[in-house]
């Protein structure tokens, strides 16, 4: 039987299948009330819409204590591999794994939806049978997030140009390592993704991760960016993607996750790609910041002269400021995301000295920073999913509460956290105090807030051509902070070791 047929049938049986769960009806397994907050604005819609009707958070139904492992799409469909992966979590405190379901290369298994099939290379299908998946995990007691790339996606992007990052001369925008971009302002390329994130929920994961959810840094020495639907600033556009997954997402019952750039709380603006920590905080259920080690310059954290050989002092000083910052946002009315940091697994030799071999001894170091700021959970990366090398780094059994009581910052941390708040962070807490009360003055961000997508550009209205450090983000370099902005994610002399949600 020809390739086509097969996946035909797959998707037909898989059609049947989200039929039967609820999928044609919007899904009914996060229909009745799950948590304490409000996870959906109340304001009156715009332009005469009806009211939006508040939907209890599902994040209640998330586990006390997360602890997991990032398990690729390869894998993820090698049943030799999974195998071990889930005796490692029968025996060890993980209980969760962050599955790719849609990276940069598409989507991982057969999908109902006509577009996105039609985007997936048969090569690329590696989870065979999803809802099988999701059952073996719950099984064994794993929390299953479903990992979906949004905004990188060259595959889209070649297909939907319109839908694209362009140029200045109307062809593709393309990055440094030579990737295409769909836009964050383009409310095509928003459905495309929900509709993926709706589908996997329905298919038993019980959190959908959104990781590259920003821009592409746009490097001084590369073109402008051109977005032909640009409205309000960058921060707004990450806003209103996330309001809308919300919207669309917490009535099946699944939370949604921010992957983060680790400098997000170590800076006052959005790092330059439209991830500021006060907004991204208000509006997810969980927020991932990458908080690697490796990633991190010598001029990021004070006192954190040579990152990859002081992995307690990155974990410590970034999650404190995460959490410094979260407790703020707190205590001016809003219910913040939950802080899970991604942990390195990985060596980074690219470093030459200034690196070391990652085994069980650096994650116990990561882990015990994370505990010492008073949170409780992380995730671990390793971009090949492999974790023998770091087991005995793991403790057995259940997951324990670990987490100290208090936390008050450092000296040096609490002067970096006092010059945040006169660089923007307090005027960011105001304004998501505001959203979250719905009281919002800023129209772009009360639109963003109220309807979860911004407007589209009236009928003849020019193209916005998108300038590096006005609303777009500046190059790569020192900010007005002092600190570089997006660099400390991306290791130019080792790509294939890079990760930059």
């Amino acid at each position: 039987m020809p390739i086509v047929s097969i996946r035909r049938l797959a998707a037909a049986s898989l059609a049947v299948l989200l039929a039967a769960c609820g999928g044609d009806a919007g899904g009914e397994k996060g229909a009745a009330a799950k948590g304490g907050d409000s996870a959906a604005a109340t304001g009156d819609s715009a332009a005469g819409a009806p009211k939006q009707a508040a939907v209890p958070s599902p994040r209640g139904e998330a586990p006390r204590i997360i602890r997991g492992l990032y398990v690729n799409a390869y894998k993820a469909g090698s049943g030799t591999h999974r195998k071990r992966l889930i005796e490692i979590a029968d025996q060890t405190e993980i209980n969760a794994f962050v599955v790719d379901v849609k990276d940069e290369r598409g989507l991982h298994y057969v999908s109902t939806l006509t577009l996105q099939n039609e985007m997936t290379e048969d090569s690329e299908i590696t989870i065979r049978n999803p809802k099988a998946f999701t059952d073996t995990l719950h099984a064994h007691g794993i929390w299953a997030i479903a990992r979906i790339v949004v905004f990188k996606d060259p595959i889209l992007s070649k297909a939907q140009p319109d839908w694209s990052v362009k140029n200045p001369s109307g062809g593709l925008w393309v990055d440094k390592a030579g990737n295409t971009w769909v836009s964050p302002w383009d409310e095509r390329v928003w459905d495309y993704n929900l509709d993926i994130a709706e589908e996997v929920a329905r298919l038993g994961f019980d959190e959908i991760q959104f990781d590259y959810v920003r821009f592409a840094e746009p490097y001084r020495s590369l073109p402008n960016q051109v977005h032909p639907r640009a409205k309000g600033d960058r921060t707004d556009a990450i806003a209103a993607f996330l309001l809308e997954a919300r919207r669309r997402l917490h009535p099946l019952g699944v939370t949604v996750t921010a992957d983060v750039f680790g400098l997000s709380p170590n800076e006052g603006g959005d790092v330059n790609i439209g991830q500021q920590w006060e907004t991204i905080s208000a509006i997810a259920d969980h927020v991932l910041p990458m908080m690697y080690p490796s990633h991190y310059f010598p001029t990021h954290l004070p006192g954190v002269s040579r990152p990859d050989l002081m992995p307690y002092e990155v974990l410590f000083k970034s999650a404190g400021m995460a959490r410094w910052r979260t407790d703020q946002l707190r205590d001016a009315g809003v219910q913040p995301a939950r802080i899970i940091p991604w942990l390195q697994a990985f060596s980074a030799p690219w470093l030459g000295r200034n690196h070391q071999k990652y085994g069980p001894e650096q994650v116990r170091q990561q882990k015990r920073g994370v505990y010492d700021v008073g949170l409780e959970d992380w995730v671990l990366w390793h971009p090949g999913s492999n974790y023998e090398h770091i087991v005995e780094g793991l403790e057995r059994g259940e997951a324990q509460p670990r987490g100290k009581p208090n936390y008050t910052p450092p000296a040096d941390v609490m002067s970096w956290l006092q010059r945040f708040e006169r660089e923007g962070v307090r005027a960011a807490r105001d304004k998501a105090a505001q959203q979250a009360r719905g009281d919002v003055t800023d129209p772009a961000a009360a639109q963003a807030a109220k309807v979860g997508r911004p407007e589209p550009p009236e009928p003849g209205a020019p193209k916005s051509d998108v300038q590096p450090g006005q609303n777009a983000p500046a190059e790569a370099a020192p900010s007005a902070s002092g600190t570089p902005a997006a660099g400390g994610q991306r290791n130019p002399s080792n790509p294939a070791q890079n990760r930059s949600p």
